[in-house]
């Protein structure tokens, strides 16, 4: 117990204050950026089902585009925070076609979180849904790993359960410091 608590130690103590000493002795550039930008991403999800989960409605193939508002934290160890609104498209082998407009926000300073609220229609039903996800990311690009879950139930309405993506400015307009 002696010898992990001691390898404990000194690996935190190198970690901890090696990273102080390099943050006191740079210096810092300490800027933060407000960017409107246009996101576009690919999202796939494997386990499509429906409400009774019992079967699968086959892979989910979705296209993400929105309109978001980075907001870049300078420094040694830079960070970005996102808000964002749009929609996704859906193109399921079963099903066909679905949209769900969203919202959400995310954090990122090479770990991602975020979550985001979906509302997926099939222009018949809508059916709200919550998106928690997590991965890595930064400056507005992030590559994520979530799970759906359903506000309301419905019957023969499938829902992405697990999804992996990844999504990337592809357009971003003026730069605004403060």
């Amino acid at each position: 117990m002696t010898r992990l608590f001691s390898v404990l130690f000194f690996l935190f103590y190198g970690c901890m204050f090696s990273q102080l000493k390099f943050d006191t002795l740079s210096p810092r550039r300490l800027k933060t950026t407000v960017t409107p930008a246009i996101l576009v991403g690919y999202h796939y999800a494997g386990d499509a089902k429906d409400n009774t989960e019992t079967f699968r409605a086959s892979q989910m193939h979705i296209i993400e585009v929105v309109f978001a508002k980075i907001i870049e934290y300078g420094g040694n160890h830079g960070a970005a925070k996102v808000y964002y609104a749009g929609s996704d498209f859906i193109f399921n082998n079963r099903y066909d076609f679905f949209m769900a407009p969203k919202i959400g926000v995310s954090s990122s300073a090479g770990i991602a979180l975020g979550a985001e609220v979906q509302f997926q229609t099939n222009f018949e039903k809508v059916i709200p849904r919550v998106m928690p996800y997590f991965g890595f990311g930064g400056g507005g690009g992030k590559l994520t790993v979530g799970y759906n879950f359903r506000l309301l139930k419905a019957e023969n309405f499938p829902i992405n359960t697990l999804q992996i993506g990844i999504t990337w400015p592809i357009k971003r307009f003026k730069e605004k410091t403060i």
